[in-house]
């Protein structure tokens, strides 16, 4: 791709200056920007589309006997019916991302977990999308409740070995988005450092 000599690299990327901003598009779920900007090297990108949607939370439970619970979900925008951890948006009244994680964590599966960690978040789509990810390790998930689906939710409930798991998200099993993988990376590294999570490491 050749590119402008006028234009020169910078020494490090910086943001970009917004000359302006409409909103082009709007629903309780997406808000679509146009920007015209300017690049730290001086360029001009006009139109520039930014996305807003709202913050997730998802999290890999693990039962007592070392098994990751994970759904089958249908998902329209692909047409596929995908493997996942569970989770789901944070809504308005949820206090905090971890009452909202837990609480998707019941309703889509039953389950409830002992102990809890957060992970770091994570911006799934960061080129155009601003929406934050927060994803969670639960250990001693145990079914406690019936599921409470959405209007719009049909999964199904599996539970496989965490090894397994941890193949499956990493090796092209299952082609979920790579923000799920990265939250598996992200919950290995937990189990292999966290002292109070020793007894797990034979599991990997």
């Amino acid at each position: 791709m050749s590119s402008s000599n006028s234009i020169k690299p910078p020494s490090k990327p910086g943001a970009w200056k917004v000359h302006s901003e409409e909103i082009v598009f709007e629903t309780p779920y997406i808000r679509a920007r146009q920007q015209r900007c300017e690049t730290m090297r001086g360029a001009i990108v006009d139109p520039y589309h930014v996305f807003d949607l709202p913050n997730w939370a998802a999290m890999l439970a693990i039962t007592p006997d070392h098994q990751a619970v994970l759904v089958r979900n249908y998902r329209h925008g692909s047409q596929r019916v995908m493997l996942e951890l569970p989770g789901g948006i944070i809504d308005d009244d949820d206090p905090n991302t971890e009452h909202a994680v837990a609480r998707e964590l019941r309703e889509e599966t039953g389950y409830s977990a002992e102990r809890v960690f957060p992970l770091p978040p994570i911006h799934p789509y960061p080129g155009r999308f601003r929406q934050m990810a927060y994803p969670y390790l639960g250990i001693g998930a145990v079914k406690a409740h019936e599921q409470a689906l959405e209007d719009d939710e049909d999964l199904e409930v599996i539970t496989m070995p965490l090894k397994e798991a941890f193949r499956v998200f990493a090796d092209g099993s299952t082609d979920i988005a790579i923000a799920h993988a990265g939250i598996m990376l992200s919950a290995r590294h937990k189990i292999m450092t966290e002292p109070a999570l020793e007894d797990f490491r034979s599991a990997l």
